[in-house]
């Protein structure tokens, strides 16, 4: 079986571009006839990562770019999500469980993705994130 190329799509760091991303992960569900069921899980994390990227990576710059790179086989998809900020250290990100931290309005979009996500992982300069979701 001849795999499809990774899917990509590249937004301008705006909010409104979050629907552009909705549209991008339907078609890439329907073309592969990913279980429906899993479509709200991918779409979080993406969503998550994709707003992370927007706001703290590219600080909301409008001229800046989020990448979403979509790789998907058989029953797994594999996500990459870069922005073009200066990246940063997964291991100074505060853990939104702990007792002062619960209260916060926002923190919780990695804890999320580490949550859903079968894998996650970051590069080393810290502005992109790949996660791996099997949707059976």
């Amino acid at each position: 079986m001849i795999e499809k190329a990774p899917s990509i799509l590249v937004i301008d760091s705006k909010h409104s571009e979050l629907q552009r991303v909705e549209k991008f992960i339907e078609d890439v569900f329907s073309y592969y006839n990913f279980n429906k069921d899993c479509f709200n899980k991918v779409f979080l994390c993406i969503s998550e990562a994709t707003v992370n990227s927007i706001i703290h990576g590219n600080k909301e710059d409008h001229r800046k770019k989020v990448e979403l790179n979509v790789d998907c086989k058989k029953h797994l998809i594999s996500v990459t999500i870069t922005d073009e900020g200066e990246g940063f250290d997964i291991n100074e990100v505060p853990n939104p469980t702990s007792k002062e931290n619960l209260l916060k309005e926002s923190g919780r979009g990695i804890h999320i993705i580490q949550t859903i996500a079968d894998k996650l992982t970051f590069n080393k300069k810290g502005n992109s994130l790949k996660f791996e979701i099997e949707c059976k």
